[in-house]
């Protein structure tokens, strides 16, 4: 009797299993016929290095027009498809532009954070609603899963493979972004200076920065030089984050061993005494990247511009020399003499 319960237990447990995935199975979602592509200026980059990222985005003439704003989905994965890092974003146009039979490109400077994992890296893109909710656009190619869709593969180096950054006087500690723990940045003072060892061969320098505009009693501007002579003068428009890529041929880094990179700015601030918060600190530039990489080793990069000849600028007070110097009252005028 226990026998024949547990048969008639089994076969029944055998047919509710080949009823239930019948049932709950998902009608298969239509894809809209959208390839999305990844190109990059060099294929095998340090940690801690930047590369120059192409995305496209191709539309076959019966592709259809997605009818909400959509992110891009950039995913970069170790071996085990685990993420490293993302470089999500709005693309250029925004996907409501976009038109059936049509392809649209653009380039982005991606860094690469430093992670304890070197070797071959996948690069997955997608899209997803940029309001947050609702479902990734069912696209075509490989799908990694979660319409991840597998784009390219790249390799990541040791970080020993960059020229290595030394900061000198001039920098207060690295602390945390509010907006995202995971990136540090770094303000500088008035003036700061970092040095690295002279590849005797041209490099390109990669900064990304903002300051705070409202801060600075005159707009701020920013000088970034080798040698006191050669370097690019850099106005600050606002307070938004800028990215500067600058070329200094071998000439300027002298025939020394090492090479100083003097960051200066015209003026600095203090928060505390402007009114802004309790820091008592001298700031000048918030300096999220900073890269230093031999220029015939980095591919094609865009929007790089050479250093020139720079003037001599002229000196002003910090902050808080400024602060100890009191102002003189003016001369009263001379008495005139009695006829």
């Amino acid at each position: 009797m226990k026998e024949r319960t547990w048969r008639t237990g089994v076969a029944l447990a055998l047919a509710a299993s080949a009823v239930l995935p019948a049932c709950s199975r998902k009608k298969p979602a239509e894809i809209n016929p959208i390839t999305p592509s990844f190109s990059v200026n060099r294929s095998r980059a340090p940690l801690g290095s930047a590369i120059e990222v192409t995305y496209t985005w191709t539309l076959d003439p019966n592709a259809k027009k997605l009818p909400q704003d959509y992110r891009a989905l950039v995913h970069f994965l170790d071996s085990h498809k685990v993420v490293l890092f993302t470089d999500d974003h709005v693309p250029t146009p925004p996907v409501t532009a976009w038109e059936p039979g049509k392809a649209y490109s653009y380039s982005r400077t991606v860094f690469i954070p430093v992670y304890p994992y070197v070797g071959e890296v996948q690069v997955a893109m997608g899209l997803y609603p940029a309001a947050g909710r609702g479902e990734r656009a069912a696209m075509k190619g490989e799908d990694l899963g979660l319409r991840a869709y597998k784009v390219a593969k790249m390799e990541f180096l040791p970080q020993t493979d960059n020229i290595f950054l030394v900061y000198k006087e001039g920098w207060h500690s690295p602390e945390a972004s509010p907006q995202n723990p995971g990136l540090e940045r770094t303000w500088s003072k008035k003036e700061a200076l970092v040095s690295f060892k002279n590849p005797k061969k041209d490099v390109i320098l990669h900064l990304e920065a903002d300051t705070n505009y409202k801060a600075f009693t005159e707009p701020p501007v920013l000088t970034v030089s080798v040698g006191g002579t050669t370097g690019l003068t850099i106005p600050i428009e606002s307070s938004e984050v800028f990215l500067k890529k600058i070329r200094f041929k071998a000439e300027s880094l002298g025939t020394g061993d090492w090479v100083d990179l003097k960051l200066a700015m015209n003026q600095a601030f203090v928060p505390k005494a402007v009114g802004l918060n309790q820091d008592d600190r001298e700031l000048g530039l918030l300096v999220y990247h900073l890269y230093v990489g031999e220029a015939d080793k980095l591919g094609n990069v865009v929007g790089v511009v050479d250093a020139g000849p720079i003037a001599a600028p002229a000196p002003s007070p910090s902050p808080a020399a400024a602060s100890k110097t009191k102002a003189k009252p003016p001369a009263k005028p001379a008495a005139t003499p009695k006829k």
